[in-house]
């Protein structure tokens, strides 16, 4: 079973948690300020890559985003990417730096 899980730590760590079957398998880093979400590093296991699971991330920070009235600023290089090649997707939420 897949979960996307928000983890938001008292020390300013945020970051969604993809886990497979109970074990994380992927993260995303991000930083929320002032109506904007940073979307920072976003890593896949190896073993776990090509399988679609950072789109399913992306689809999940858009998700809150949206409900949250964020703009994202894609730092990492995956999410400008995905915001680049899908801007039906993502375009309303696409913020600039």
């Amino acid at each position: 079973m897949e979960t996307i899980v928000l983890h938001e730590h008292n020390n300013g760590m945020t970051f969604f948690s993809m886990e497979v079957d109970g074990h994380e398998v992927g993260r995303m880093m991000i930083n929320i300020n002032s109506g904007t979400l940073r979307a920072g590093h976003t890593g896949i296991d190896l073993s776990r890559q090509h399988k679609g699971y950072g789109k399913k991330l992306v689809d999940k920070m858009a998700e809150y985003a949206r409900e949250n009235g964020l703009k994202v600023i894609p730092d990492c290089g995956f999410v400008n990417m995905m915001f680049s090649k899908h801007p039906e997707l993502y375009g309303d939420i696409r913020g600039t730096r």
